[in-house]
Protein backbone atom coordinates (compact mmCIF):
# COMPACT_ATOMS: atom_id res chain seq x y z
CA UNK A 1 0.00 0.00 0.00
CA UNK A 2 1.32 3.24 -1.10
CA UNK A 3 0.27 6.45 0.32
CA UNK A 4 1.82 9.89 0.95
CA UNK A 5 3.17 11.22 4.11
CA UNK A 6 0.04 13.01 5.42
CA UNK A 7 -2.38 9.95 5.41
CA UNK A 8 0.57 7.57 6.52
CA UNK A 9 0.52 10.13 9.67
CA UNK A 10 -3.31 9.71 9.55
CA UNK A 11 -2.99 5.29 9.57
CA UNK A 12 -0.79 5.49 12.12
CA UNK A 13 -2.85 8.06 14.58
CA UNK A 14 -5.81 5.11 14.18
CA UNK A 15 -3.04 2.21 14.63
CA UNK A 16 -2.01 3.48 17.42
CA UNK A 17 -5.86 4.36 18.65
CA UNK A 18 -7.20 0.50 17.99
CA UNK A 19 -3.65 -0.28 19.94
CA UNK A 20 -4.63 1.45 22.98
CA UNK A 21 -8.65 1.53 22.94
CA UNK A 22 -9.43 -1.66 21.03
CA UNK A 23 -13.09 -1.95 20.16
CA UNK A 24 -13.55 1.78 20.05
CA UNK A 25 -17.44 1.65 19.13
CA UNK A 26 -18.13 -2.08 20.67
CA UNK A 27 -18.97 -4.81 18.20
CA UNK A 28 -21.94 -4.31 17.32
CA UNK A 29 -22.89 -3.38 14.01
CA UNK A 30 -23.28 0.09 13.20
CA UNK A 31 -26.83 2.01 12.53
CA UNK A 32 -25.96 2.63 9.13
CA UNK A 33 -25.11 -1.06 8.26
CA UNK A 34 -28.38 -2.10 9.72
CA UNK A 35 -29.96 0.22 7.45
CA UNK A 36 -27.68 -0.89 4.62
CA UNK A 37 -28.47 -4.60 4.99
CA UNK A 38 -32.52 -4.65 3.56
CA UNK A 39 -31.20 -2.51 0.85
CA UNK A 40 -28.41 -5.06 0.39
CA UNK A 41 -30.63 -7.70 0.19
CA UNK A 42 -33.01 -6.15 -2.22
CA UNK A 43 -30.30 -5.24 -4.69
CA UNK A 44 -29.29 -8.78 -4.40
CA UNK A 45 -26.04 -7.85 -3.17
CA UNK A 46 -23.53 -10.68 -3.19
CA UNK A 47 -20.69 -8.93 -3.84
CA UNK A 48 -19.37 -6.53 -1.15
CA UNK A 49 -16.42 -3.73 -0.40
CA UNK A 50 -16.48 -2.12 2.84
CA UNK A 51 -14.51 0.62 3.02
CA UNK A 52 -12.82 1.55 6.10
CA UNK A 53 -13.42 -1.75 7.64
CA UNK A 54 -11.57 -0.91 11.23
CA UNK A 55 -12.13 -3.95 13.23
CA UNK A 56 -14.71 -5.30 11.06
CA UNK A 57 -17.83 -5.31 13.16
CA UNK A 58 -19.73 -4.46 10.20
CA UNK A 59 -18.14 -6.47 7.66
CA UNK A 60 -18.68 -9.39 10.19
CA UNK A 61 -22.72 -8.07 10.41
CA UNK A 62 -22.36 -8.62 6.58
CA UNK A 63 -20.59 -11.62 6.00
CA UNK A 64 -22.63 -13.40 8.62
CA UNK A 65 -25.91 -12.58 6.55
CA UNK A 66 -24.50 -14.64 3.53
CA UNK A 67 -22.38 -11.78 1.58
CA UNK A 68 -19.11 -12.36 0.11
CA UNK A 69 -17.26 -9.30 1.65
CA UNK A 70 -14.20 -8.06 0.98
CA UNK A 71 -13.21 -5.19 3.68
CA UNK A 72 -10.29 -2.78 3.61
CA UNK A 73 -8.39 -0.43 5.79
CA UNK A 74 -5.15 1.78 5.92
CA UNK A 75 -4.67 1.45 9.70
CA UNK A 76 -2.47 -2.45 10.25
CA UNK A 77 -3.73 -1.99 14.10
CA UNK A 78 -7.51 -2.05 12.69
CA UNK A 79 -6.82 -5.17 10.90
CA UNK A 80 -4.50 -6.89 13.63
CA UNK A 81 -7.81 -6.49 16.14
CA UNK A 82 -10.06 -7.65 13.53
CA UNK A 83 -7.49 -10.75 13.04
CA UNK A 84 -7.58 -11.20 16.69
CA UNK A 85 -11.61 -10.91 17.13
CA UNK A 86 -12.16 -12.66 13.79
CA UNK A 87 -9.77 -15.22 13.36
CA UNK A 88 -12.02 -18.00 13.14
CA UNK A 89 -14.19 -17.24 10.19
CA UNK A 90 -15.53 -20.77 9.62
CA UNK A 91 -18.34 -20.87 7.32
CA UNK A 92 -17.86 -17.07 6.13
CA UNK A 93 -16.73 -15.45 3.08
CA UNK A 94 -14.59 -12.41 4.63
CA UNK A 95 -11.37 -11.03 3.23
CA UNK A 96 -9.52 -8.34 5.30
CA UNK A 97 -6.73 -6.42 3.47
CA UNK A 98 -4.60 -3.63 4.03
CA UNK A 99 -5.40 -0.55 1.63
CA UNK A 100 -6.01 2.90 0.98
CA UNK A 101 -9.76 3.98 -0.58
CA UNK A 102 -7.33 6.45 -2.40
CA UNK A 103 -5.32 3.92 -3.94
CA UNK A 104 -7.42 0.82 -3.88
CA UNK A 105 -5.72 -2.57 -5.51
CA UNK A 106 -9.30 -3.94 -6.65
CA UNK A 107 -9.89 -4.57 -10.30
CA UNK A 108 -12.58 -2.60 -12.05
CA UNK A 109 -16.63 -3.78 -11.55
CA UNK A 110 -16.07 -5.88 -9.41
CA UNK A 111 -18.20 -5.29 -6.37
CA UNK A 112 -22.25 -5.10 -6.49
CA UNK A 113 -22.29 -2.68 -3.79
CA UNK A 114 -19.88 -0.70 -1.57
CA UNK A 115 -20.24 0.49 2.24
CA UNK A 116 -18.25 3.08 4.14
CA UNK A 117 -19.13 3.96 7.44
CA UNK A 118 -17.28 7.26 8.94
CA UNK A 119 -14.35 6.67 6.74
CA UNK A 120 -14.55 9.56 4.39
CA UNK A 121 -14.41 12.42 5.87
CA UNK A 122 -10.73 11.50 6.98
CA UNK A 123 -9.76 12.10 3.45
CA UNK A 124 -8.83 15.84 4.73
CA UNK A 125 -10.06 18.01 1.60
CA UNK A 126 -12.98 18.44 -0.88
CA UNK A 127 -10.21 17.00 -3.39
CA UNK A 128 -9.37 13.80 -1.72
CA UNK A 129 -12.82 13.61 -0.86
CA UNK A 130 -13.32 13.72 -4.99
CA UNK A 131 -10.69 10.66 -5.74
CA UNK A 132 -12.56 8.49 -3.14
CA UNK A 133 -15.73 8.45 -4.57
CA UNK A 134 -13.77 8.21 -7.78
CA UNK A 135 -12.32 5.03 -6.68
CA UNK A 136 -15.97 3.90 -5.11
CA UNK A 137 -17.47 4.56 -8.91
CA UNK A 138 -14.86 2.22 -10.41
CA UNK A 139 -14.89 -0.28 -8.05
CA UNK A 140 -18.72 -0.67 -8.99
CA UNK A 141 -20.30 -3.07 -11.16
CA UNK A 142 -22.50 -0.76 -13.95
CA UNK A 143 -25.68 0.04 -11.83
CA UNK A 144 -24.10 -1.06 -8.59
CA UNK A 145 -25.29 0.82 -5.67
CA UNK A 146 -23.17 2.14 -2.13
CA UNK A 147 -24.21 3.21 1.17
CA UNK A 148 -21.68 5.97 2.56
CA UNK A 149 -21.60 7.96 5.94
CA UNK A 150 -19.29 11.23 6.56
CA UNK A 151 -19.42 13.63 10.02
CA UNK A 152 -21.91 16.62 9.31
CA UNK A 153 -20.73 19.65 10.19
CA UNK A 154 -23.70 19.60 12.71
CA UNK A 155 -21.60 16.98 14.23
CA UNK A 156 -20.96 18.05 18.00
CA UNK A 157 -17.21 17.28 18.53
CA UNK A 158 -16.86 19.89 15.47
CA UNK A 159 -16.97 22.79 18.45
CA UNK A 160 -13.82 23.31 19.97
CA UNK A 161 -11.62 21.86 16.88
CA UNK A 162 -8.76 23.60 15.02
CA UNK A 163 -8.68 23.85 11.50
CA UNK A 164 -5.88 22.22 9.60
CA UNK A 165 -4.80 21.46 5.86
CA UNK A 166 -7.08 20.95 3.22
CA UNK A 167 -10.07 22.33 5.17
CA UNK A 168 -10.03 19.75 7.84
CA UNK A 169 -10.41 20.38 11.73
CA UNK A 170 -8.48 18.46 14.59
CA UNK A 171 -10.70 17.81 17.15
CA UNK A 172 -9.84 19.64 20.76
CA UNK A 173 -10.06 16.55 22.85
CA UNK A 174 -8.16 14.14 20.68
CA UNK A 175 -5.05 15.47 18.94
CA UNK A 176 -4.16 14.00 15.70
CA UNK A 177 -7.50 12.70 14.98
CA UNK A 178 -8.81 15.06 11.84
CA UNK A 179 -12.13 15.32 10.07
CA UNK A 180 -13.27 16.49 7.08
CA UNK A 181 -16.80 18.63 7.96
CA UNK A 182 -18.54 19.31 4.31
CA UNK A 183 -22.08 20.71 4.31
CA UNK A 184 -24.77 18.71 2.20
CA UNK A 185 -24.93 20.39 0.00
CA UNK A 186 -21.17 20.17 -1.45
CA UNK A 187 -21.73 16.69 -0.50
CA UNK A 188 -24.52 16.41 -2.84
CA UNK A 189 -22.54 18.06 -5.74
CA UNK A 190 -19.40 15.44 -5.49
CA UNK A 191 -21.87 12.46 -5.54
CA UNK A 192 -23.87 13.81 -8.03
CA UNK A 193 -20.98 13.75 -10.69
CA UNK A 194 -20.41 10.45 -10.36
CA UNK A 195 -23.90 8.87 -8.72
CA UNK A 196 -27.75 8.89 -8.53
CA UNK A 197 -28.99 9.64 -5.51
CA UNK A 198 -31.36 7.91 -4.23
CA UNK A 199 -31.45 8.95 -0.48
CA UNK A 200 -29.16 11.84 1.28
CA UNK A 201 -30.71 11.80 5.05
CA UNK A 202 -28.82 12.18 8.56
CA UNK A 203 -27.68 9.82 11.03
CA UNK A 204 -26.49 9.41 14.39
CA UNK A 205 -24.46 6.93 16.40
CA UNK A 206 -22.34 7.34 19.38
CA UNK A 207 -19.21 9.24 18.80
CA UNK A 208 -17.81 6.35 20.45
CA UNK A 209 -17.71 4.01 23.80
CA UNK A 210 -15.67 6.25 25.75
CA UNK A 211 -17.88 9.70 24.75
CA UNK A 212 -21.38 9.57 25.45
CA UNK A 213 -22.86 12.04 23.00
CA UNK A 214 -23.73 11.33 19.43
CA UNK A 215 -21.96 12.26 16.67
CA UNK A 216 -24.29 13.54 13.34
CA UNK A 217 -23.19 11.89 9.99
CA UNK A 218 -24.19 12.59 6.16
CA UNK A 219 -25.68 9.18 4.95
CA UNK A 220 -25.93 8.71 0.88
CA UNK A 221 -27.47 6.06 -0.68
CA UNK A 222 -26.80 5.66 -4.22
CA UNK A 223 -26.31 4.06 -7.45
CA UNK A 224 -23.44 4.15 -10.06
CA UNK A 225 -24.15 5.46 -13.15
CA UNK A 226 -22.12 5.99 -16.32
CA UNK A 227 -19.70 8.88 -16.58
CA UNK A 228 -21.26 9.48 -20.27
CA UNK A 229 -24.64 9.73 -19.43
CA UNK A 230 -23.39 11.99 -15.96
CA UNK A 231 -21.53 14.32 -18.92
CA UNK A 232 -24.68 14.44 -20.82
CA UNK A 233 -26.66 16.07 -18.10
CA UNK A 234 -24.00 18.71 -17.43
Amino acid sequence: MQIDQTFQKIADFWSQRYRSEQFIWGQDPSPCARNALPRFRAWDVRRLLVLGCGYGRDARYFAGEGIDVTAVDFAQGGLDLAQSWLGDRHGLSLRLELDHILTLDLPDAGFDAVFSHRTLHLLMSEQGLERGFDQIHRVLKPGGHACLSMRSPGDPSRAGSTQVEGGAAELSFRPGHKVLYLPVDRVRILLEKRFGILEMTQMEERESMAKDYDVTLHYAIVEKQDWSEKSGDE
